[in-house]
């Protein structure tokens, strides 16, 4: 199907549930009562849909997620019978795709001065994303954020950037290089992984080149860095984050189909 792709092993039990204490920063990416269904190419899905146990009737807080390669198309099909909605995208960019390299915008490290400007950036990109059925702003969220980012400012090499116009912050950018990458380095065969975490561009500042530079500066560092692969999340109905992604350098690898409620 793909060549980024791993080896996908058979498992022995594909169902499982999970459960997000709601003041958590997972929790804001997902319902908190997870019932998960883990693909696999020789499995019969639709069985599989029609013998899966599920909880939470009519319970906006439960969610049935499948998560298949974006190519798999005989896959969409089964889960779009049973009423799965495709809402996220894992994409892969190989080094040297997707740099443009025209933007001036002065582009310059996060520092602790920055956090609260950052912390608000980000939870613009969550509450924007609310809009399309998987990201929840919750009441923790910009705690959590203000943690994480935190967090991101004691590691040892930089990896969160901010865009300036006028001398005013308008866009950030982070990213996990290959060392806090391997939660998610068994989504592809390639190595080493970064994932680029986050990118927000302040609403009254889209459409000047902001996001495009923020990216081209991160993917220039990536690349000299010797990354393999970098993937990234982005919400599929984003009618913003889709063409944009696309169109530097990166393609659909997994795709994350949701039912919510689960049933």
């Amino acid at each position: 199907m793909d060549s980024l792709l791993p080896d996908i092993p058979r498992v022995d039990n594909p169902y499982s549930f999970s459960e997000l204490p709601e003041d958590s920063l997972r929790a804001a990416w997902s319902a908190l009562r997870i019932h998960t269904l883990t693909w696999h190419p020789d499995a019969d899905l639709d069985d599989q849909l029609r013998h899966w146990t599920l909880t939470g009737t009519g319970d906006h807080e439960t969610a049935a997620m499948v998560t298949v390669p974006s190519r798999a198309v005989d896959a969409a099909h089964t889960l779009v019978r049973h009423g799965f909605a495709p809402l996220s995208v894992t994409a892969a960019r190989l080094p040297g795709q997707g740099r443009d390299g025209r933007s001036t915008v002065k582009i310059r490290p996060l520092t602790a001065a920055d956090l609260d400007v950052a912390v608000e950036l980000n939870l613009e990109i969550v509450r924007y994303d609310g809009w399309f059925g998987l990201i929840n702003a919750r009441p923790s969220t910009a705690d959590r954020l203000r943690e994480h980012i935190t967090e991101l400012l004691g590691r040892a090499e930089p990896c969160a950037w901010l865009a300036e116009d006028g001398g005013e912050v308008v866009g950030l950018l982070y990213y996990d290089l290959p060392e806090h990458s391997d939660w998610i380095a068994g989504r592809t065969s390639v190595r080493p992984v970064a994932y680029l975490a986050v990118l927000g561009v302040r609403e009254d500042s889209r459409g000047g080149g902001i996001g495009a530079a923020l990216v081209d500066h991160a993917h220039e560092l990536l690349d000299a860095a010797g990354v393999g692969v970098t993937l990234l999340h982005h919400c599929l109905p984003n009618p913003l984050s889709t063409p944009f992604w696309y169109s530097h350098g990166y393609r659909p690898l997994w795709t994350t189909w949701q039912r919510r409620p689960a049933r």
